[in-house]
């Protein structure tokens, strides 16, 4: 058995009917099996506490400090505020003469500050030093520990004088101004040489701050852990996060991994269970990815307006049980609002907090970390918006990588996936979407095309050509359309039960990449038509035996969703993978399936992101034999696995709930069967 903290975060008002809150609590925390209590600062209040205003909180945390410790339940403190998240129609108070963000355009905050400002920087480290002194196990950095996301500044900063000064200085140059400064990190084509400076900047800018916060937590409370808030990471590029270099910064004296990470869990409001895996693969899956490796993660469950009212139970458990898909070691629970009510009784949420609970910490002993994940190799960098070409616009927007659309895609079509950060190895295929090609040499693609099999979307057909390879994928030319079509199954062929098959109707219409091959280099799968029938340029196309291209960009990507798509890439991948990838072949839409490998066992977890139940899922690329257990919540110790095997693949006939996990094992393995040498479709 595993361990998965539940970790709550609570108000507890200073001299607000505070011993009735806090017996609350206390029963709140035995009933439903809380591990630790991540108390707030203030807050309702988004603007910079003073020292007597954090002093009245501490208090009362003191205070509750003994009782909640007797209950064997770890008190933690969560300030709200670090830069601010929203400025909320609030000022900064006249003995706070801090330096404030000035956003792309110009517009200044009323309370969101420069990170370089002297009197802020001095401020933040004597109100943690303040904070550090309760002795708390974790001291939170909020998300808003950013640059991007200050409210209501359009993206956010920093680009005040200061800033400006810095980055001219950085250039090389007497001075900068902003627009010329923005226009130049904008700039379509190669990147411009301000692109560097501005993410340079930010870059060490958060790492410095990140430094300075940990040396006095320690200072003051050698034992405690830093707690960071993180939110999409495709933003944080377009401010060059350095992930590592973060949690360098932020462990322990002499380097001990004393931080652990809050992954943003892409639900504050219940939403389709589709929807939701599909941000969650691009989102807290690549958070995850981007972290060093044993860094433990208890994402957030984040609920507004924290009731009922914002989410159903059921979606709750849902997001619980797929946060172990990260490797977490527990969840933090903004499931009680911050307005100082305490436990909502009749929210009830220990009926199902505890005994879900079993199962979680059973998986969470489970190896389900990301570098023991196997499956198609979905190539990502952190470092994208240095490379990356804009589309010209104005926006900072331009400058978020678009590199999770297969993690996302193929997950949905049942097919296991992982994120690489590095060039990928020669035996599992690799996926690359939008620009991520820009960040390694010719020489390295040529050696990637040379020896994986290789899907690609058309932002990356695009950059192939633009840098002269594009034989590798058999293209000459390209050129984008936005226009009514279709795809036509090519051959008249049949596939996924569908004769004469039509792909993707007009109106799920994203914009298409026109590829002129090269003579022989392309096997084409299927013809974009216009609505009268008339043959445009092929759509999906097998080049050179190797490559799969889908021809689009990532504008409406729940448009490119089709059974006979989804067929189609399955027996690509069967077809040409040295090693078959572990994919769930049976007609189960949304049902992902997530492989892991260690030395002693095979492990795969099965999580149906759909509102359907399912009663039977065929798995291929599985080994041969062996014993299978499976684990859900009903059976958190496990039991035999119903099965059967036909034609290499494994059927299991257990139900798999909607909107649910399963996890399946076998220890010690034998090998996965060899690659499918037919391909029928189309």
């Amino acid at each position: 058995m595993g361990s998965f903290a539940y970790k709550l975060r609570f108000v507890l008002k200073p001299g607000h009917l505070e011993e009735q809150r806090l017996q609350d609590l206390l029963a709140f925390c035995r009933e439903a099996q809380i591990d630790e209590v991540m108390f707030f600062i203030d807050p309702m209040n988004l603007r910079h506490v003073t020292e007597a205003e954090a002093a009245a909180w501490l208090d009362a945390i003191a205070r509750a400090k003994p009782a909640v410790e007797a209950l064997g339940v770890a008190v933690s403190i969560n300030p709200l505020n670090t830069m601010i998240h929203d400025s909320a129609g609030n000022q900064l108070l006249p003995d706070q003469p801090f330096r404030r963000m000035v956003d792309v355009r110009g517009t200044e905050s009323q309370v969101a500050v420069c990170p370089l400002c002297p009197e802020w920087r001095a401020y933040i480290v004597a109100r943690y030093r303040q904070y550090a002194a309760l002795r708390p196990r974790t001291l939170w950095l909020e998300d808003d520990f950013r640059f991007h996301n200050h409210a209501p500044l359009e993206w956010g900063g920093c680009f005040c004088e200061a800033h400006m000064q810095l980055y001219a200085q950085r250039a090389g140059v007497d001075s900068l101004e902003r627009e010329s400064f923005l226009a130049g990190v904008l700039a379509p084509g190669d990147p411009h040489p301000y692109r560097q400076v501005w993410l340079d900047c930010c870059r060490s800018t958060i790492v410095e701050l990140a430094a300075l916060l940990e040396q006095v937590i320690h200072d003051v409370a050698p034992q405690a852990k830093v707690g960071l808030m993180s939110s999409d990471p495709a933003v944080h590029a377009a401010e060059a996060r350095d992930w590592h270099g973060l949690m360098a910064a932020l462990s322990g004296p002499g380097g001990e991994p004393a931080v652990i990470v809050r992954p943003h869990l892409p639900a504050y409001m219940e939403t389709s269970g589709m929807h939701y895996a599909w941000h969650f693969h691009a989102v807290s899956m690549l958070t995850a990815a981007l972290l060093p490796e044993g860094t433990e993660l208890y994402p957030e469950l984040e609920n507004v307006p924290y009731t009922r009212f914002a989410k159903s139970d059921r979606f709750q458990q849902y997001q619980l049980e797929t946060a172990l898909l990260l490797g977490s070691s527990g969840i933090t629970l903004n499931i009680v609002d911050m307005a100082g009510n305490g436990i909502y009784k009749t929210e009830q949420a220990e009926r199902w907090l505890k005994p879900l609970k079993p199962y979680l910490q059973a998986v969470a002993g489970m190896p389900l970390q990301q570098h023991n994940m196997q499956g198609v190799q979905v190539l990502v960098n952190e470092l994208s918006a240095y490379t990356l070409h804009t589309g010209g616009d104005a926006s900072m927007a331009g400058l978020y990588p678009q590199e999770t659309f297969w993690s996302s895609l193929l997950s949905a079509y049942g097919i296991a996936n992982r994120f690489v950060t590095q060039l990928p190895g020669n035996t599992e295929p690799v996926a690359i979407a939008g620009q991520v090609l820009r960040n390694i040499s010719n020489e390295q693609i040529a050696s990637l095309f040379a020896n994986n099999c290789v899907l690609l979307d058309g932002l990356a057909v695009e950059v192939l050509v633009e840098r002269g390879l594009g034989r590798l994928c058999g293209a000459k030319r390209v050129r984008w359309h936005e226009l009514q079509s279709y795809e036509q199954i090519g051959n008249n062929g049949h596939c996924a039960g569908m004769d004469h098959g039509i792909l993707r109707p007009y109106l799920s219409m994203a914009p298409c990449l026109e590829v002129e091959y090269e003579a022989d280099a392309a096997t084409v799968l299927t013809t974009v038509c216009r609505p009268d029938g008339e043959a445009l340029f092929p759509g999906m196309v097998i080049a050179n035996e190797g490559v799969l291209i889908l021809p689009y960009r990532q504008e409406n990507p729940y448009g490119l969703l089709n059974p006979q798509r989804r067929a189609i890439i399955q027996q690509f991948l069967a077809w040409r993978s040295a090693i078959s990838p572990l994919m769930a072949v049976s007609q189960a839409p949304h049902v992902a399936v997530y492989g892991y490998r260690t030395q002693d066992e095979q492990i795969v977890a099965i999580a149906n992101h759909s509102l359907d139940d399912v009663y039977e899922l065929e798995l291929s690329g599985l080994p041969a034999a062996g014993n299978w257990k499976m684990h859900h919540c009903a059976c958190p110790e496990g039991q035999a696995l119903d099965t059967e095997q036909q034609d290499g693949k494994l059927i299991i006939k257990n139900k798999i709930p909607f909107m649910s996990t399963v996890v399946i094992r076998c220890c010690n393995p034998t090998s996965a069967p060899g690659q499918n040498q037919v391909m029928n479709c189309p």
